[in-house]
Order: C-alpha cells, then structure tokens, then sequence
C-alpha cells in the first residue's frame, strides 16, 4: 500500500472498537497464572511508551505523511499497551515499572538514525508475535485470546508497513552497509529470542510448549520480513501483494 492508505489504515485502526468480553473474567488456569503473568507484564512495560524520539526524528528527515504514519503507528502500540493493562488488573494483578533491560534496549535504539531505529522496533515485534501466538493457542481463557488475537491482527500489519518504507530506504544504501546490516540485524533478532527464551522458561515449561519450536517460527517470520526488505523484486511483490504479512503459526 502507499504511505496514504497506510495512513487511513492506521487512523481507521485507532478509531476501531476493540471488543473484549471483559464481563466474564478472566480465568487463567493456576498452574500456568503466575508465568504467564509475569511475561505479560514484560510485554506490556515494553509497549507503553509515548515514542517522542523516533517521531521527532522522523518528522525531521521523512515525509509528513509517513511521520503522521509513525504517529498513530505508536498511538496502536500504546493501545496494545492498553489492552495488556487492562487484562493484568482484571487478575488482580497490575503493569511493572521499568527493568534495566528495557531502558537499555531503549537507549541503545535511539543511538541509530530512524530507519535502523524502526528496525529495531520491527525485530521486537517479530520476536514477540509467534510468542502471542504460543500464549493463545495454549492458554484456556476465552479474554486472554481475545486480547492477544487482536494485537497480533495488528502487528500483521505492522510488518507488511515496515516492508514498504524500509525497504525504500534500505536500497538507497550501498552494498556493504547493506550486507553489514543484515549480519547484525540477524544477530540482535537471535540475541532478543534468547533472551525471551530465557526470560520465559517457566512459561513453556507450565505451557509444555517446546522452546525449539518457538524458536523455529519465530525464525520463519524473521525470513519472511527479511526477504521483503532486502531479498529480489519478485519476492518483495509477493509478499508485498496483501498489507498483511501471514505467516504459518
């Protein structure tokens, strides 16, 4: 899509009803409460954020249609925030303040220029989806779905977004930063699996989901968002023909 329908998705998307059954309680079974619990507090402290550096620096060097693009971008990731919010109160439990790790990945991302910036902020969002995925297709909690069904509706999205301005970007830069990029954008996506691996090793051992195939999907995807942004022309307009990115979970 180009950066004005993108721009009226993303308006569309903030505006949307996202109707969760919060009138039946949220019941998350006891064996698994406590992980789970914790890893959504991780997640939920890693959305909230009012995104000011990125948008400043993109409405200094980007277009203003695509810094109205970031904006509400960030407005959608800070509903996701939201809705992670209101799904931990609703157990009795309540959000975190922030870890070193996250005022860490924080500040190192605003040390780049916005493009490898909004990098970053994709390798998070690859990293955390087939992690949804995992908490949905396991978790016996009609609202605990609802709630992560709906983010990662979003962050579908969000990937097929990034794939038509960064890969712009990307092909303005020569071959070696290109190639040097690739190696470590490669390394970072390894580094963050692991250590939400690590992080939430309870959670697939009260799962009894193989961290292995976690690791396998998330993988997949991170080929899928790498064949779009630097692969040939053939395979960036076939990814590229719906918004959406799918991927096989």
């Amino acid at each position: 899509m180009g950066t004005m329908q993108w721009r009226e998705h993303f308006a569309s998307s903030v505006r949307r009803d996202r109707r969760v059954s919060w009138d039946i309680g949220v019941h998350l079974p006891e064996p698994v409460r406590e992980p789970v619990l914790a890893s959504l507090q991780t997640f939920q402290r890693g959305l909230t954020s009012p995104g000011m550096h990125l948008r400043t620096r993109v409405r200094q060097q980007c277009p203003a249609e695509y810094a109205d693009c970031v904006d509400l971008y960030v407005q959608e990731k800070n509903i996701h925030a939201e809705l992670l919010a209101q799904l931990l109160w609703r157990t009795g439990s309540e959000p975190t303040r922030r870890a070193m790790i996250d005022f860490a990945f924080r500040r190192v991302r605003r040390r780049f220029d916005w493009a490898r910036e909004m990098m970053i902020l994709l390798t998070a969002e690859m990293a955390s989806m087939p992690f949804f995925r995992v908490l949905s297709s396991s978790i016996d909690d009609a609202v605990t779905r609802q709630v992560l069904e709906s983010i990662m509706a979003d962050q579908s999205y969000h990937l097929g977004f990034h794939i038509d301005h960064l890969r712009p970007e990307l092909e303005e830069r020569d071959n070696m930063e290109r190639l040097v990029l690739q190696q470590a954008w490669s390394a970072m996506f390894g580094s963050l699996l692991g250590v939400i691996m690590v992080d939430n090793r309870d959670v697939f051992r009260a799962l009894g989901y193989e961290r292995l195939t976690y690791w396998t999907d998330a993988w997949n995807l991170f080929a899928q968002v790498q064949s779009g942004l630097t692969g040939s022309p053939h395979l960036a307009s076939v990814i590229g023909r719906d918004p959406r990115l799918k991927f096989a979970l």
